[in-house]
């Protein structure tokens, strides 16, 4: 069972990472959450019913780790600032995984779920409980945001 697990985090945990950036803006605090989350799901991998929802099951503890991050005020310090804590990120990500950070957290939370993530509009409706077409409209306008800030555009 363990060895099973680890597998299937492998697989995420890349894009465990970004969604936590994506919500709480700070690599170490993203960290702390995402460990959290591994943690708890750890423990209660027994409990998972079905495995190919593995993926979604543990984004969604992610999630709820950032949540009760940010409820507890741990949000302080920008990406910015520690973007060598970064470094297990591919350098042509670190340009666009900056400008994520720089949107707003409601914002980035759909393009870090839909690209990065790999989930489709079902997926991350399901995940945020939110209507399909909600989540379409809202990525389409976080990636125009997001457009407009690589390109210099940020009024």
């Amino acid at each position: 069972m363990r060895q099973l697990f680890e597998q299937e985090y492998q697989k995420i945990e890349k894009s465990l990472f970004l969604v936590a950036v994506g919500y709480l803006h700070n690599t170490e605090n993203a960290k702390d959450a995402v460990q959290e989350a591994v943690l708890a799901a750890y423990r209660n991998f027994a409990t998972l019913k079905n495995q190919a929802y593995f993926k979604t099951w543990l984004t969604r503890i992610v999630i709820n780790k950032c949540k009760d991050f940010l409820r507890k005020e741990k949000y302080t310090e920008p990406l910015t600032d520690q973007l060598d804590a970064c470094s297990h990120v591919a350098t042509e990500d670190i340009e666009i995984l900056d400008a994520l950070c720089r949107l707003h957290r409601e914002v980035s939370i759909y393009l870090t779920l839909r690209f990065y993530h790999d989930m489709t509009y079902e997926e991350v409706a399901q995940m945020l409980d939110l209507p399909v077409s909600t989540v379409k409209y809202r990525t389409k306008n976080a990636m125009i945001q997001l457009k407009n800030y690589l390109e210099g555009d940020v009024s």
